[in-house]
């Protein structure tokens, strides 16, 4: 139960510090402050940032939302953001606001949070800083300036065994801030995939970090987390969480796909004990003198070490989940076991393996010595050279490069940055330091989350080979047990109090949550404090917002709460408390929602709040937005919920009846892999891709649009058939030159606003693209052509000997269930499921391939398609399609960005 907050005077006395909503100020109180304010230029920038906190629970924001979206207060929702701590809700809305509105506005929110027993606090200006970071619009930069000036945003994930350590907040935090780098969101979750035992900590920091190389950050933070056993992974962020599916990740051999040295396993097949081979300090020299050893025996050894061998555990989870989301995978080794690593690239399904060999005599005895060119001075085994060559054979970016083992091991530091900077994130995993090595580890650092890795293994064990469930050929210790259980939250020690501490900082400033930490350092290494949690958001970049859940024992249980409430104070930081329950209840494995809403240009708070409402009424619990679109428009919101399995039908109708009634795209979608991992997109042509329909641009030229226009309106009454339609429309184009004809046609194609950026963006994420079209070959294969589609499918219309159309088709008619069946086709050439698939399409021949995929996207369509698509996209732009796979328009820009870049 909670109790009131306190706060501490300079003396150390506690004082009442916030309002509460159980003892709330008076109503007429609250806004003479504010007018005050007001009066005294407090308002700059018409910006007002409303905070709100209490119990968390269904119906919390809605009635806020309601209130600004009234006409009277002529407001605007800037930014939103949110998070929850066990039951605690804090949401902050950041408001543009009429000058006259204001305080009729800000006294409707007060009394509203009132009566619904929660705090609410106001603050003004911070809105969005025109002349911010990256002011051109979405898909490319203004003219004459570099495509990618962007200051780097890093994107770091740290894995820590045990309870989060404070020191290890604290270092990190000061490190960053001394960057001058700015926190943009932190994400903590104790998660081990087994249990909620806190044997695995995973702490997300999103932070932007102006003129710092990746390679620097890298290195002074895997620093400070060695010395907390912790590891450590820093990627440039593209508006992701996870890295995309266009990525290569290169495997060490010894120590990583296998839990030991393959050379000592050699070494003992050929009776030789590797304990007496004198191996040095350099790592390969250590490997030359096991080969050395080997002079003389048997090369039959190295057989019977790959019957032998052993992979550690999660590598084949790891390795087929990676595979299947688009991941292209390799093992890289020096040590030269070629026919171990041919063994391994089988087993695990890599789709390289790179290795030296070991030279063999014609007795079939080892020399010694490293066979072919490796073996010579001046032809070192460079691993450099074959990521590269691996990643430009794929069309790879070399910062999707990532690399798993001690890749770094033994390098210069010169060396080590040169690496660092070149390529993606370096993954540290050497088995033999870990008790129970595990693979698995290796997807945390990733950004993958233990609910992601529980639907990994889930998938895994669903898919048969040869009519055999793959649980029962995985080896057991690949299997992860309960995965889909509950888990119990660890004991609490008896006489445990535990806290919650909501803090804010307008400057979000590093250097003050540097500070903040240093009070828990003593308790925490006494054993008498536990960070079980800790949550920031930022508003705009500027306005944080963090959550910070301690347990605190000993004989002085609030020791640790008094020093961090008497720091800030010092640091001038805005800082409320309460005491939570001390029993933690059961966490159910919850699957996750997502609710993407779309208007254009403005996302009006008046609809949103009809959205909140009917998300209110069903029960949903609502655990995180993200704004989708730019911070120069509120346009696109991602809303990440918990929603009761009995209501998710109910929602999803009335969601799309709203999208409807509201004139709001709105796409209601399980969150999660499955989400991410799609890996191919289909378009229809006409009036998807292109806003022409072929066939009347073609009657045009030839002059019979109106008897043209007749037969489609005749198809369209239900008195022709596809076929029939087709043919006496292609009838009339007889006689005309074809090139000349299409030439004109392609020279006046207008394609969609947003189908460039989308086509650029998919592809960059490693997005295989199709389209496939009821129109006409010439057509298709220039919109494949300008839009660097993969694969192009229409009718094909018949000609002459002198070029001369004939009037008929030839080949196979592109009919609905044909393009349902390309669809399929392609996606197994592709290697991917159908559940992996997008398709998009506006016409009634489109609803059977829509159906198929695993998301089917009307696209401004027809009422019946609509009606039978389970997605629809009414906004008149194509890139409105990302949101609906997560990717925000930074996403896309940063990606875009990319592009340009390599291209240029």
């Amino acid at each position: 139960m909670a109790v009131p907050g306190r706060g501490i005077t300079d003396a150390g006395y506690p004082v009442q510090m916030q309002t509460k909503a159980s003892e709330p100020e008076p109503e007429n109180g609250a806004v003479e402050r504010l007018e005050l304010e007001q009066a005294n230029g407090a308002t700059h920038g018409g910006y007002l940032v409303v905070t709100v906190q209490g119990p968390n629970g269904p119906n919390r924001m809605a009635p806020f939302i309601a209130i600004i979206g009234k006409m009277e207060h002529q407001a605007r929702i800037v930014d939103m953001a949110q998070y929850v701590i066990e039951n605690s809700l804090v949401f902050s809305l950041m408001l543009e606001h009429g000058a006259d509105s204001s305080i009729s506005l800000i006294k409707e929110l007060v009394t509203t949070s009132r009566n619904l027993n929660l705090n609410v606090s106001f603050s003004f200006g911070g809105g969005p800083d025109p002349n911010g970071p990256c002011p051109w619009p979405v898909g490319g930069a203004p003219p004459g300036s570099h495509p990618c000036t962007e200051e780097l945003i890093a994107s770091i994930n740290v894995a820590v065994k045990g309870s989060l350590p404070a020191m290890l907040l604290h270092e990190m935090f000061e490190y960053l801030a001394n960057t001058g780098g700015k926190l943009l969101e932190v994400k903590h979750k104790r998660d081990d995939r087994f249990s909620f035992n806190k044997e695995c900590t995973k702490v997300s920091l999103r932070v932007r970090c102006p003129g710092v190389p990746i390679s620097e950050l890298y290195l002074n933070l895997q620093r400070i987390c060695r010395v907390h056993s912790a590891e450590v992974a820093v990627r440039e962020w593209e508006g992701m969480d996870r890295p995309n599916g266009k990525s290569l990740v290169v495997f060490g051999l010894s120590d990583v796909l296998c839990p030991y040295d393959v050379l000592d396993k050699v070494l003992v097949e050929a009776g030789i004990d590797p304990a007496t081979v004198k191996c040095g300090n350099c790592k390969d020299s250590g490997a030359k003198a096991k080969v050395a050893a080997l002079r003389g025996k048997d090369a039959v050894c190295m057989q019977r070490a790959a019957e032998k061998l052993e992979f550690t555990k999660g590598a084949r989870l790891v390795c087929h989940s990676l595979k299947e989301i688009g991941f292209r995978l390799a093992v890289i080794s020096s040590t030269g076991c070629r026919l171990i690593l041919e063994r391994v690239k089988q087993e695990l399904g890599l789709d390289y393996a790179i290795s030296r060999d070991l030279e063999v005599d014609k007795d079939n005895t080892f020399t010694g010595q490293y066979a072919g060119d490796h073996k010579e001075e001046g032809t070192a085994f460079n691993k450099a050279d074959y990521l590269q060559l691996m990643a430009e054979r794929d069309g790879i970016d070399l910062k999707n490069v990532i690399l798993v083992g001690t890749f770094t091991q033994g390098m210069s530091d010169e060396a080590v940055r040169l690496s660092l900077d070149t390529f993606g994130p370096s993954i540290h995993f050497h088995a033999p330091e870990s008790k129970k090595p595990c693979l698995l580890s290796m997807l945390y650092l990733l950004g993958f989350s233990g609910f992601d890795v529980d639907e990994m293994q889930c998938q895994r064990l669903k898919q048969e080979i040869n009519g055999q469930a793959l649980k029962e050929v995985i080896p057991e210790a690949d299997v992860m047990s309960g995965a889909s259980s509950p888990k119990m939250n660890p004991e609490v020690p008896p006489g445990s109090r535990r806290y919650l501490l909501r803090v804010r900082c307008e400057g979000n400033d590093l250097q003050s949550f540097a500070q903040l930490m240093e009070p828990l350092i003593p308790f925490c290494k006494a054993g008498t404090c536990t960070i079980e949690r800790i949550q920031q958001v930022t508003l705009m970049s500027e306005n944080a917002l963090m959550g910070l859940s301690l347990t605190v024992n000993g004989l002085d249980p609030e020791a640790a709460l008094k020093d961090m409430l008497l720091q800030s104070h010092r640091l001038g930081l805005t800082v409320d408390w309460d005491e939570q329950d001390s029993e933690q209840a059961m966490v159910p494995r919850t699957q996750y929602m997502s609710v993407t809403v779309v208007q254009r240009p403005v996302l009006q708070a008046s609809r949103l709040a009809v959205i909140f409402q009917s998300l209110a009424l069903l029960r949903v619990d609502i655990t995180r937005f993200e704004r989708l679109s730019e911070e120069s428009n509120f346009s696109a919101l991602q809303i990440t919920a918990i929603v009761p399995p009995e209501s998710q039908a109910t929602l999803r109708g009335r969601l799309l009846a709203l999208s409807k009634e509201l004139e709001v795209d709105i796409a209601f979608q399980m969150d999660g892999i499955e989400r991410w991992g799609r890996r191919m997109v289909v378009f229809d042509m006409d009036s998807t891709l292109i806003q022409q329909e072929v066939i009347d641009e073609l009657a045009k030229q030839c002059g019979v649009e109106d008897v043209v226009g007749e037969i489609t309106e005749r198809a369209m009454r239900g008195e022709l058939d596809f076929h029939q339609s087709l043919r006496e429309r292609v009838a009339l184009l007889k006689g005309h030159n074809s090139e000349k004809l299409f030439n004109s046609v392609i020279r006046q194609l207008v394609y969609t606003p947003g189908a460039l950026q989308l086509c650029r963006t998919l592809k960059r994420l490693g997005y295989k693209m199709a389209v496939i079209s009821g129109g006409f070959m010439p057509c298709a294969r220039e919109v494949q052509r300008t839009l660097g589609l993969d694969y192009a499918f229409a009718n094909t219309l018949e000609t002459d000997r002198d070029g001369l159309l004939t009037g008929q088709t030839v080949g196979a008619v592109v009919t609905p269930h044909r393009k349902q069946a390309l669809l399929a086709m392609i996606a197994q050439v592709e290697g991917c499921q159908l559940r992996q698939t997008i398709a998009v399409g506006d016409g009634s021949n489109d609803i059977p391939m829509l159906n198929s995929a695993g998301l089917g996207v009307a696209y401004c369509a027809k009422p019946k398609v609509q009606a039978a698509a389970e997605f629809r996209v009414n906004n008149k732009d194509l890139s409105t399609v990302l949101f609906l796979i997560g990717l925000s328009e930074t996403a896309a820009r940063r990606l875009l960005a990319r592009a340009n870049q390599a291209d240029a």
